[in-house]
């Protein structure tokens, strides 16, 4: 759009048009019809009837493209006969406008017809003829004008028509504004209602000035937005009072806007010359030679508000510098008549200095965009102009006032119209581009202990052995400077002496200084008892009891550090890595061998705590406080085996004939009154599972939900369980079985203690069978006889420390397939119907379970603590493989979390290499990063 304006402006004959219902007029294939289909109905009463679109529609987000394709296609047919008006389809519409200039009306006019044949061949329509000249007007059909066109012909005034958004008024052949805001209220406009920081940016982005006419206007309203962005105001919060004081000022400026003028053609027939001249920060003007007459024309200004992150002022000069290039670069490229000259303008002589240094040694911003002023400019098209006399700065004042027409803004600055010879020079700036700038970098260190030497920042480093090499290399180059050579033996010394000297005076500066006066120490000083001195070199030792002997000279005099500097921290990680992160007295008794550091202890702990190596290999799961009860364990008052836990256990052997056999035990566990049932199958399928609980269901009742460990022979009997209850007659079922539907929930996998209450009496069976099997491989009879012995025992157990009652109690006491029929007491003990007598049995053996089983589920026995903080997505974990080594133990993120009915997280998904995991948090360990 900005070239096609650009273009508007070039020659003194403009013309416009426009493309008459421009979409409607390409039609659609039938095959692609259907794209566009479409229900309508007039009102409810009638049916709805199914439309499709013969033409492109509007709400197409397609139909732009195509539109400019089918145009541009109809007009490709003509660019041997017609090139020039092919040309102007292809270059100056934007979708149904067409907006050009020619240098004379005799071109415009054949241009025109030739427009008008073009797009009459394609079955379009041009319109809305309008011109700045009655004789092009007139060689145009009546029909095909605007109604615009009657003025100019008559030559009246007329208020002016919108070209893509410019009020262009075609008696005047001038460019104004219009200010009308329909959308806006006018209290707002006004200035009588305190506008929001919505209101603002309505008011801002309705203005449209693609030439940059209005820059010192628009940019005040851009930085009064930016000022609100730093107050932290809502979009529907009302404006402070400082920002709409200078809210209410910027709006008396809109009426200034409706009087501006501005020539539209910049340029005359028998102008020869054309100079570009670019002012950062930053405008285009256009500079005019006329027979040495010398008029300058505004083209266009590009203008941004600085960021609200502060930038400094040179390269916020260096970026308007940028801006005025690329201007410049689009400029030149869009227009159809070239310049001969380039002149950019610049008040800032450090952005001058760099674009003109050869020697490039600047940090990334800088060097970037040098580098691209390199691509779109030459150096001795920079020159330098004063801040006084710079036009351009108009557009970066935030106090503007006023647009004056008649001012400089709109005009040029004053010294274009003059000579090349007196436009303005700055002699502080090389003219030579081979220039070069030598560079000299003074490094100052801040130290206000003086004893201290120039070394790397230990901060910085992890290693001491890092630090040391640092350092070593350091004093190598000095003393290479210094003509002098040493081995890397010398300057590891060396530097591990400078390095310690610099801690110690950090650490100890007071006591190092009274002992260089041969003063006592102060008697609140740490290094009071050990006696300290000094030896040649300058490093602080221990003195004690001890004589010097030279072969055990630093066990018996070891350097003095404090641990808490980061020297003495650097020097316990070494030896913790050293042995090999073993025991934490392995490494203070090592680091008595040469040093003495205060706080030996909490230093060499605090160094194992942070070491990641160390809490990568004591990571343990962290277990969340212990849930609460599901509710089949606390289920009373109904029938065993309603709530059930499922497990199995085996192999077993038994004898078949002179064969022997595999047969595995499958334990059913009533949650409630902890009962069992077992039954036997021979193979651990889908099938022989769903037979055995069959069985069981047939002689205990079917169980209204099922608990089971994350086996695969479990996961295909639900399945197979959920489908063949799926596949039972309703009515036969009714008849048949009481089954309402059997719920299966499996724990997460490799989670052992959520079944701990079948997992216990596993254990217990195994117990009891290991008592009553005598044989290695009984019989299969003898080993259903002796699982139905092993049944008895285990629910003969009692069910609390003080209770006589068993889970047989509950089994024995009524037939698992009659409901309570109502209230029973005492009296119905010595009646002489049986079934109230055993049901009232039965009320009796729950109340005393109520009263003495139920409390005891009460107390968390473990995981009582609530200090956990809950896993999260996004975690480094280990998965815990107790029978892995450590070593070997797979790394994974998390990727989702199941939290339990209290809100704390017991189940992961974990993504590893081997592919998605699920864990209970129990074998789930978090890696510690911090």
């Amino acid at each position: 759009m900005l070239g096609i304006l650009l273009r508007f402006r070039e020659h003194e004959v403009a013309i416009v048009g426009d493309i008459k219902d421009m979409f409607l007029r390409v039609k659609i294939l039938p095959t692609d019809q259907d794209a566009l289909r479409f229900l309508w109905r007039e009102n409810s009463n009638k049916p709805v009837k199914t439309y499709k679109m013969t033409s492109l529609i509007f709400g197409a987000s397609c139909a732009p493209f195509v539109a400019q394709f089918i145009k541009n296609k109809n007009a490709k047919r003509y660019d041997s006969t017609k090139p020039d008006a092919v040309q102007a389809i292809h270059k100056q519409h934007y979708m149904d406008d067409y907006i050009d200039s020619q240098p004379s009306e005799n071109t415009c006019i054949k241009l025109a017809n030739d427009i008008t044949y073009i797009h009459k061949q394609g079955g379009f329509e041009i319109r809305n003829w309008l011109s700045n000249s009655a004789n092009v007007l007139n060689c145009l059909p009546e029909e095909s004008l605007a109604p615009a066109a009657a003025t100019v012909k008559l030559g009246t005034r007329h208020e002016g028509e919108r070209a893509l958004g410019i009020i262009w008024n075609p008696n005047e052949d001038s460019l104004g504004f219009v200010t009308t805001f329909k959308r806006i209220p006018q209290e707002i406009i006004n200035g009588t209602k305190c506008p929001t920081k919505r209101d603002l940016l309505k008011v801002i982005m309705s203005l449209f000035d693609i030439y940059g006419f209005l820059s010192p206007f628009t940019i005040n309203g851009k930085i009064l937005l930016q000022e609100t962005w730093k107050s932290n105001i809502d979009w529907d919060e009302n404006i402070t009072e400082d920002i709409r004081v200078k809210w209410i000022k910027w709006l008396k400026l809109l009426t200034t806007i409706n009087n501006i003028r501005i020539p539209r053609c910049y340029r005359r027939v028998n102008e020869s010359a054309l100079r570009n001249t670019v002012l950062s920060d930053n405008r285009d003007d256009k500079q005019l030679d006329n027979n040495n007459q010398i008029r300058v024309c505004f083209l266009a200004s590009k203008c941004r508000v600085s960021p609200v992150k502060r930038v400094t002022v040179p390269r916020l000069e260096l970026q308007a510098a940028i801006m005025a290039a690329r201007l410049a670069n689009t400029l030149q490229s869009a227009h159809r008549i070239k310049t001969t000259d380039r002149y950019f303008w610049c008040d800032s002589t450090t952005v001058l200095h760099w674009i003109r240094n050869n020697t490039r040694y600047y940090k990334p911003y800088v060097a970037h965009r040098l580098g691209e002023l390199d691509e779109l400019t030459r150096v001795k098209e920079w020159r330098y102009v004063p801040t006084a006399m710079n036009v351009a700065d108009m557009a970066t004042r935030e106090n503007f006032d006023d647009l004056n027409l008649e001012g400089e803004w709109f005009n040029g600055p004053s010294f274009l119209y003059a000579m090349e010879s007196s436009w303005p020079t700055s002699s502080c700036i090389p003219n030579a581009v081979e220039c070069d700038l030598e560079y000299v970098t003074n490094i100052i260190h801040e130290n206000h202990l003086p004893e201290c030497a120039a070394t790397p920042d230990p901060t910085r480093f992890s290693s001491w052995i890092r630090l040391l090499r640092s350092t070593a290399t350091m004093l190598k180059f000095i003393k290479k400077c210094q003509k002098t050579i040493i081995d890397d033996c010398t300057a590891m010394q060396l530097a591990e002496i400078l390095l310690i000297r610099n801690s110690q005076v950090m650490s100890f500066n007071v006591d190092i200084q009274l002992l260089k006066k041969c003063k006592d120490l102060e008697k609140n000083s740490k290094l009071l008892t050990l006696t300290p001195f000094l030896d040649e070199q300058g490093v602080l030792r221990v003195g004690g009891r001890i004589d010097v002997t030279a072969d055990v000279y630093d066990m018996k005099h070891p350097v003095i550090l404090d641990g808490r500097s980061q020297v003495a921290k650097l020097i316990v990680t070494h030896y913790h890595v050293k042995a090999g992160h073993g025991h934490q007295e392995m490494v203070v008794n090592n680091l008595k061998q040469k040093y003495w550091l205060i706080r030996l202890r909490p230093t060499v702990k605090e160094v194992v705590r942070k070491c990641m190596m160390c809490r990568l290999r004591k990571v343990k799961p962290q277990m969340p406080k212990m849930g609460d009860l599901p509710a089949g364990r606390v289920a009373h008052f109904r029938r065993p085996f309603t709530h059930c836990g499922v497990d199995l256990f085996g192999p077993i052997d038994i004898t078949v004939g002179r064969r022997k056999e595999k047969r595995y035990g499958v334990l059913f566990t009533c949650l409630t009154v902890r009962a069992i049932h077992l039954e036997t199958v021979s193979s651990l399928s889908s099938d022989s599972l769903i037979m055995a609980l069959r069985r069981m269901a047939s002689r205990r009742g079917w169980p209204s939900h099922l608990y089971s460990d994350n086996g695969t022979n479990l996961k295909g009997a639900d399945a197979e369980l959920r489908k063949a209850v799926a596949e039972l007659d309703e009515q036969k079922l009714q008849r048949a079985v009481s089954i309402q539907g059997t719920r299966w929930t499996f724990i997460p996998p490799a989670s052992p203690h959520w079944g701990g209450a079948w997992e216990r009496l596993i254990r217990s069976v195994k117990v009891a069978l290991k008592v009553i099997l005598k044989e290695r491989a009984p019989r299969e009879e003898t080993l259903n006889t002796l699982l139905a012995e092993v049944e008895a025992i285990v629910n003969g157990r009692p069910l609390s420390h003080v209770s006589v009652d068993t889970p047989n109690h509950f089994l024995l006491g009524s037939p698992s397939t009659l409901p309570q029929t109502g209230r029973f007491d005492d009296s119905d003990l010595f009646c002489r119907r049986q079934w109230r007598i055993a049901q009232r049995l039965t009320d009796m053996f729950w109340r005393r379970w109520v009263n003495e089983v139920l409390p005891e589920l009460i107390p968390r026995k473990k995981w009582a603590e609530n200090k956990q903080a809950s896993l999260q997505v996004g975690d480094l974990v280990f998965i815990v493989d107790p029978n892995a080594p450590r070593n070997v133990w797979p790394r994974g993120i998390i990727e989702e979390v199941f939290p339990g009915k209290d809100g704390r997280v017991r189940v992961v998904q974990v993504k590893t290499q081997l592919g998605s995991l699920k864990r209970s948090v129990a074998r789930v360990a978090k890696i510690p990063l911090e």
